[in-house]
């Protein structure tokens, strides 16, 4: 049975509106739907069905909605985000050579502020380090600190003693692009930023997908049955620079019709 589709609301706004177009032309039900609907014990309906516990069902939206639906439904996949497997903790160790910041440090927030002056004299450029989270909730944004930032920006992890970061040396990036991986294969890809900048275009250059591909058939990990591969290029070298899951991943200018019939074959052969 073909699934369907829960869009959160609120949040892509009028870009949601070509992705619901594109599910319904395909056939499906769409509907977005606040968090707040997912809260445990409320009935979902979409076009006038309630869905219930077994129904095949696509969640699309910010981390904590697919959160939402993988603790407190029992829909089929639900939401692909593999929080686990998508923590840098383990796709790097998966994906290490071919990241396009290879030069990095992981440990807890709280010990990187506390080792801030080491890290910076290790991985330091013109003053500045690259940090992020780990985890994928992305509890702060991942960007360039200087001395001074450097504590105030990892406030949101650093009091966990759990909660990872990422220290990295700067890299000086030209053009992004995310590419849409299904097992093993790429099937769509946008381009989604140049120079930091926001610049959407549809597609990507064939030796971005021959190193999408060249990475996929030498690692056998995968995050999840369906995800995103963002790769990057940096002085004439791409590499990795995350992969994140499909419920909570922007798709850009990916091709609407390979996104929603790809997911939508998938959702169907789930177990």
């Amino acid at each position: 049975m073909p699934p369907t589709w829960l869009i959160e609301a609120g949040v892509y706004g009028p870009e949601a509106e070509p992705l619901l177009a594109e599910i319904r032309r395909q056939g499906m039900a769409a509907d977005l739907v606040p968090h707040r609907a997912l809260r445990p014990g409320a009935d979902v309906a979409v076009a006038g069905r309630v869905l219930g516990d077994g129904d095949r069902v696509v969640g699309y939206g910010t981390f904590p909605f697919a959160r939402q639906i993988q603790v407190h439904r029992r829909w089929r996949p639900g939401a692909w985000c593999n929080a686990a497997a998508l923590d840098c903790a383990v796709a790097f160790a998966h994906l290490g050579k071919f990241l396009l910041g290879e030069r990095y440090i992981l440990l807890p927030g709280n010990e990187a502020v506390r080792q801030r002056d080491w890290l910076f004299a290790a991985l330091g450029l013109d003053g500045v380090v690259f940090a992020r989270p780990s985890a994928c909730d992305k509890r702060f944004t991942g960007r360039c600190l200087d001395r001074d930032s450097f504590a105030a920006a990892l406030g949101p992890v650093r009091y966990d003693p759990e909660a990872l970061v990422v220290v990295a040396a700067p890299v000086s990036v030209g053009r992004e692009w995310r590419l849409l991986v299904v097992g093993d294969a790429v099937v769509t890809a946008s381009q989604y930023a140049d120079a930091g900048q926001k610049r959407v275009e549809a597609g990507c250059p064939g030796e971005v997908r021959a190193f999408a591909e060249a990475v996929l058939a030498a690692v056998r990990w995968r995050p999840d049955p369906i995800f995103f591969l963002d790769v990057a290029e940096s002085a004439g070298r791409l590499g990795v620079v995350e992969v994140s899951g499909f419920s909570t991943s922007w798709l850009y200018a990916c091709d609407l019709a390979t996104v929603v019939a790809a997911a939508s074959e998938l959702a169907e052969r789930q177990p």
